[in-house]
């Protein structure tokens, strides 16, 4: 199991800045590990995000609430289904996130529904299990279904003299609304949610560095509350859900 404690920004850019903005961050950072040997630099993210009926996380997020969370079920690539998926409760206080993931099999995914017994496929089998569980409890005392999937091409660096340090590129979103829970591949009939701009998301343990202080501020960039979740549903349920504004 995956448990951290981080800051994290976003930024909302044009995709003209891409290539420059990139230039200054790769003075301190490279590409992580999974990007190195992919041709383009980007890998692809798919998740499916739970909520309630009445959509209570979405409100959340949209009501301002300062202590939130979201439940969402994610995978990279061109996944199969035995590949690994990652179960993840993100927790947000402020612009600090909490985040804990279990790793499983893509074909277990519609267990996470009917009741059936998961295994997580960690090397931490008991820790594993007890953010399974919490997972599982509550996903059914929220009575919890799929909402929507959300996919995008990620570009990623690290830190060259701290590793958590991360600097992600979040390019081409797209989303499908009510998707069955193992359609993490699902490329039809998707909706665009930005086509012309990209989501910068900077992440850091305590504080950041000056460095990137100095770019921010040598690009006029302003720290913005994107919800790539809210979005993705607000594309497909504009007269019911209150848009999102982005500048």
């Amino acid at each position: 199991m995956e448990r951290f404690e981080r800051k994290e920004l976003k930024y909302l850019i044009n995709n003209k800045h891409r290539d420059e903005l990139r230039q200054r961050f790769m003075v301190n950072m490279q590409h992580d590990s999974f990007c190195c040997d992919i041709e383009n630099k980007a890998y692809t993210v798919r998740s499916i995000y739970l909520d309630t009926r009445s959509y209570l996380f979405y409100f959340e997020k949209k009501d301002g609430l300062k202590i939130r969370k979201k439940l969402r079920i994610r995978t990279y690539n061109n996944s199969q289904p035995n590949n690994a998926g990652f179960l993840e409760i993100k927790r947000k206080h402020g612009n600090t996130v909490f985040k804990e993931r279990v790793r499983i099999n893509l074909s277990e995914t519609p267990n996470i529904l009917n009741g059936a017994e998961l295994h997580p496929t960690g090397s931490d089998t008991h820790i594993e299990k007890i953010a399974l569980n919490r997972f599982i409890y509550l996903t059914k005392r929220l009575k919890l279904e799929p909402k929507t999937l959300i996919t995008y091409e990620r570009e990623a660096l690290i830190g060259l003299d701290d590793p958590m340090l991360r600097v992600t590129f979040d390019m081409n979103l797209r989303s499908y609304s009510q998707p069955n829970i193992e359609e993490f591949l699902r490329e039809k009939d998707m909706r665009s949610i930005e086509n012309s701009h990209f989501v910068l998301e900077i992440k850091f343990d305590s504080y950041m560095p000056v460095w990137i202080r100095h770019i921010i501020r040598d690009f006029g960039l302003r720290v913005q509350a994107i919800s790539k979740y809210c979005h993705g549903l607000e594309v497909w349920h504009p007269n019911t859900l209150e848009p999102i504004s982005i500048v």
